[in-house]
């Protein structure tokens, strides 16, 4: 019921997976069905690697293999995401297993954890959906002796771990892999400690779960080389990691602390679409949104409501502990300081993070401030959850469950009571700015929206501990029917969350309004995307329940986001994972420019611009203007060509020195022709009036004739890897030549008199290396699983 629809011509419109990974990982396709390996991207800014960029999940098997049948784009990544989420299940099934839960626990975990906000939500951006879905396999088989009941050779949990951190990287979640061998350490470190504290206790699994983890990493960099060596490469020129991150950009997406609600109900904060319903957005500091809800039915907030009323229980059991952990490092920049300046005056300055434990995390672990976002600890707490959910499922009702549960049904009246008063009362609410997307805050819809997710929280509570109750009946039948009626209503109350987290939308509906309102086609060698305000202003003061579709429509006929790769256009001023440090320098020297530039003196620095990076079509969305179509509003967006020639190849006579990027963008204002290129070599001693002979040729030869030395430059960005090789078309001699970065964003050789036919072709130096380490790691791999040592069987209380 939950997939079915994502299967069945509907597809998930939501954030990343509608405008980025489905036209992305279309072009990948193509790409890797035509070149085995291709390297280089050309239609994103000037140029970038392809693999470099690792959510490209370019050499990730399971893309591969559902790519590789003739299917509709939108199919394949329905199936994509299917597949993962089955995965989720799968796997979350079998760690629970492995832990020592019964049946009853075993299906409750793989229902909650692969359909919880925190992980269905993920489907919205497919690479940390991977990561989740191979998280508890790795973490399995890690701690197979921390704290679980359970057997296997070590070998083949190193080659199982190692195989779980591959697939996370190759699939575009590395920081997956990090948070689970954090985990590892700081569960094996927690271990060693008590064992320090109780000498009694002679085990060491702590010392082994170490062990099976530090194996598996190193067995993951050999499977995953090429990837990281590419990743690692293309990082050197990232802003993010060479300049560092802002603490702002560091803790985007934190979880507000009164989401934890979300652990008790489904929709206590109403919901954002596609009718904006978000109450939480009426509490100050709620932030931008991960997921809608991170609810993973009742029985996990029963179950870790009922864990925490037993202190016993808050260190003995690491999944509790791990769930908490996980759900406080979420919180991100909520630290100490956030709740001190709660107090008004106090502490208005100083970070709010500090205190808090990603704070802490950040400061403790190298290099943990160039990942983002706290909420991707949410996985962690999903599948620490779920696994509390199936022990406590899985075992005799306690005593203190009935007034416990009395206690949480009087917070459900409660929660209904302020629900339907503030439905009564939604003129006491300030009003706050509508969504671009969906519109104007519906708070008297949200509120009605809460009161029925409350009153459907007292309905499972009293369901599944009635089904509980029932469940220790002597007799066998009332017995299994008591059991059946628990997967029935936990089932019912992750599938509905589930179908109902997400919008979707037609696909041939989308596709026919986003025909219908596109420009006429234009045909350029690179594209600069432009776009002035934001979306059409109807969708912010109007509500619709075709919003979604809009939406939709709308940036796949903007080329927003990577659109554009759907139609293989390039474009300048695209959306990537991880841009150049040229690139994200460029964009603030530009508008510091042109601030204080009336419009024919932009225009003019704009077409300076076009010049110097070969840009011979435009593509402009205006977002104060909205077209119709079909009976919905749909952006504006407009095409034209360029008028005059744009060289995407010439030669120079002359050349300056590499100028800081601020210097260059106010050269290219004064400019009215194709500047010179800035090139950190020598300017030519001798001058020619004779101008170099150039000429294309085919599959990317260029010929040229010289009679002094000269400057070739192409206008796609030099990351180090581009070279380029000199033929003489008169004698036959080859040399190489260096190929150097010109003006920041394009790359140039220098040739010395002559006539030259000139090749450039990429050739990382550590490609060959990396397929070698792979190769022989894979072969380790197949003989760590076919060949496992049979030592001892570690059974650990």
């Amino acid at each position: 019921m939950t997939l079915w629809p994502t299967l069945a011509g509907r597809r998930v419109a939501f954030r990343d997976v509608s405008h980025f990974y489905l036209p992305l990982y279309d072009y990948v396709a193509q790409r890797t069905a035509n070149e085995w390996l291709p390297m280089w991207n050309p239609l994103d800014h000037t140029g970038m690697p392809l693999v470099g960029e690792s959510t490209t999940a370019v050499l990730y098997p399971l893309r591969y293999l559902v790519y590789a049948f003739p299917l509709e784009n939108e199919t394949a990544l329905s199936i994509y995401l299917a597949l993962h989420v089955i995965l989720a299940a799968a796997s979350a099934a079998w760690l629970a297993r492995r832990v020592g839960i019964g049946t009853t626990g075993v299906v409750t975990a793989a229902l909650v954890y692969s359909l919880s906000g925190s992980v269905f939500s993920l489907c919205c951006n497919p690479p940390f959906l991977v990561g989740a879905a191979w998280l508890p396999l790795a973490l399995g088989a890690c701690l197979v002796g921390q704290g679980m009941a359970g057997q296997g050779s070590t070998r083949r949990r190193i080659a199982l771990a190692g195989f779980a951190f591959a697939m996370m990287v190759l699939g575009g979640d590395p920081q997956s892999a990090l948070h689970c061998v954090i985990v590892v350490i700081a569960v094996s470190l927690c271990r060693g400690v008590a064992r320090w504290v109780r000498p009694a206790e002679r085990s060491l699994e702590f010392v082994d779960s170490m062990k099976v983890a530090a194996a598996a990493s190193v067995l993951a960099l050999g499977l995953a080389s090429i990837q990281i060596a590419a990743s690692l490469d293309w990082s050197r020129h990232s802003d993010r990691v060479l300049g560092g991150q802002h603490s702002t950009e560091r803790y985007d997406f934190s979880l507000a602390p009164w989401h934890a609600l979300e652990t008790l109900s489904m929709r206590p904060f109403g919901h954002p679409f596609p009718i904006n319903r978000q109450l939480s957005k009426l509490i100050p500091g709620d932030g931008r949104m991960w997921t809608p809800s991170i609810y993973a039915g009742l029985v996990v907030g029963l179950a870790l409501f009922f864990r925490l009323l037993a202190p016993q229980n808050y260190f003995s059991d690491p999944w509790l502990s791990l769930a908490l952990v996980s759900l406080l490092l979420c919180f991100g920049h909520f630290g100490a300081v956030w709740l001190l300046q709660q107090i008004p005056t106090l502490l208005p300055q100083t970070e709010s993070a500090i205190g808090g434990p990603y704070w802490l995390l950040c400061q403790i672990v190298p290099g943990y401030t160039s990942f983002r976002y706290p909420v991707k600890w949410l996985p962690l707490f999903a599948i620490a959850s779920s696994l509390v959910a199936g022990q406590w499922i899985a075992t005799p009702r306690a005593g203190l469950e009935w007034k416990g549960g009395l206690g949480l049904l009087i917070l459900f009246v409660g929660g209904c009571g302020v629900a339907h008063w503030g439905a009564s009362h939604e003129t006491q609410f300030r009003s706050i700015t509508a969504d671009e997307y969906w519109g104007p805050l519906q708070i008297r819809d949200g509120f009605l929206l809460s009161r029925m997710s409350w009153m459907w929280s007292g309905l499972m509570l009293v369901g599944l501990l009635v089904a509980r109750g029932v469940a220790v009946s002597p007799r066998r039948r009332v017995r299994s029917i008591a059991v059946g009626t628990i997967w029935l209503l936990i089932a019912a109350d992750v599938g509905i969350n589930a179908y109902t987290l997400l919008p979707r939308v037609d696909v041939n509906r989308e596709r026919q309004l986003a025909h219908q309102a596109s420009p006429a086609p234009i045909h350029p060698w690179r594209t600069l995307r432009t776009q002035s305000g934001s979306w059409p202003d109807p969708w912010k003061t109007t509500a619709s329940q075709q919003r979604a579709l809009e939406v939709a429509a709308s940036e796949r006929m903007a080329w927003f986001g990577r659109w554009h790769l759907a139609e293989r256009r390039a474009v300048f001023n695209s959306m990537v994972s991880i841009r150049s440090k040229a690139i994200a320098s460029f964009w603030p020297a530009a508008n510091q420019y042109l601030k204080d530039l009336d419009a024919s003196q932009q225009q003019a620095f704009w077409d300076s611009v076009c010049r110097w990076l070969a840009i011979d079509g435009v593509s402009h969305v205006d977002g104060s203007r909205g077209v119709a179509a079909q009976g919905q509003v749909m952006v504006y967006v407009d095409r034209w060509m360029k008028t005059g020639p744009r060289q995407q190849v010439r030669v120079f006579r002359d050349w300056k020195r590499e100028i800081e990027m601020p210097a260059l963008i106010e050269l290219l204002g004064q400019t009215q022709s194709v500047p010179l290129p800035h090139v950190n070599v020598a300017a030519p001693q001798q001058v020619s009036t004779a101008p170099p002979q150039l000429q294309l040729g085919p599959e990317g030869q260029i010929d040229v004739k010289t009679d002094v030395p000269c400057l070739l430059e192409r206008c796609f960005f030099q990351d180090g890897h581009w070279q380029a090789s000199l033929t003489s078309n008169i004698s036959g001699q080859q040399i190489d030549a260096v190929v150097h970065r010109s003006s920041h964003l394009n790359q140039a050789v220098l040739l010395p008199a002559g006539d030259w036919r000139v090749e450039f072709f990429y050739r990382p130096w550590w490609l060959w290396p990396t397929i070698g380490i792979s190769f022989f790691t894979l072969v380790v791999w197949v003989g760590m699983v076919l060949f496992p040592n049979h030592g001892g069987n570690p059974v650990v209380r």
